[in-house]
């Protein structure tokens, strides 16, 4: 009777994880593909960004689609401030969600609209990941 639980058990936890993965994709945000849009994860590429951007403690940053946040994070805790233009309000939700609460949240300025059109505030670097077909 014992071992005939065990294979319902592991099917049990299966059928969990498997509600589990499903429920997570259903929180996912989809891209909008004439945006071009695309998440950069590689915490190396961002790093190598940071880096390359020679970011001072004292620069006001402006961040060109900063989606949800990846590189939006390490550009605030390198400068003083990241005035971020994205111009899908999802991702503004997001980005606001990422830094709500945290000691990042006053060091963020966030703009929604097309970064062509808008008017810019000050600003000492800029700094993007932008889809190519915008290059």
């Amino acid at each position: 009777e014992r071992e005939a639980r065990k294979p319902r058990m592991a099917m049990r936890k299966r059928d969990e994880r498997k509600q589990q993965k499903s429920e997570a994709r259903t929180h996912t945000i989809e891209f909008n593909k004439s945006f071009g849009q695309h998440i950069l994860k590689n915490p190396l590429i961002i790093q190598s960004i940071i880096e390359k951007s020679d970011v001072k403690p004292t620069d006001t940053v402006l961040e060109i689609g900063p989606g949800t946040g990846n590189l939006t994070v390490k550009l605030l805790a390198a400068s003083k401030k990241v005035v971020a233009v994205e111009l899908d309000p999802r991702m503004v939700c997001e980005l606001q969600k990422r830094v709500q609460g945290t000691e990042l949240q006053h060091k963020l300025q966030i703009m929604c609209g097309d970064v062509i059109k808008v008017d810019l505030p000050y600003f000492d670097v800029c700094v993007a990941n932008i889809p190519y077909q915008v290059a």
